[in-house]
């Protein structure tokens, strides 16, 4: 799996490139967010569009970036989930907390 990460002016995209978001790669993640913060980012999306499964260590990860982008008031979101990975989401509720598209 490998995480990837677009930075445009305000906005960053970090993207999940694998078939299954399994929270393996914790600091790799965690490093692509902080530095989209650390670069001015005020809107961070994490795509999935290339994940089929998540598992609870990934949701983790999910949940993590968005307390951190929270806590700098930036506008988080998940892009690009399959229905597979929607349910999940949704099944925990976290499309209350944040967007998912």
């Amino acid at each position: 799996m490998d995480i990837n990460a677009i930075h445009f002016e305000d906005k960053s995209i970090i993207s999940v490139d694998g078939n299954k978001f399994l929270g393996i790669e914790v600091e790799t993640f965690k490093n692509a967010v902080k530095n989209s913060i650390d670069k001015g980012s005020r809107n961070i999306s994490i795509d999935l569009s290339k994940v089929n499964y998540i598992s609870s260590s990934g949701v983790e990860l999910l949940m993590h970036a968005y307390v951190a982008c929270t806590k700098k008031d930036i506008r988080f979101n998940v892009e690009g989930a399959n229905k597979q990975v929607k349910d999940v989401l949704n099944t925990l509720k976290l499309a209350e907390i944040f967007k998912i598209s």
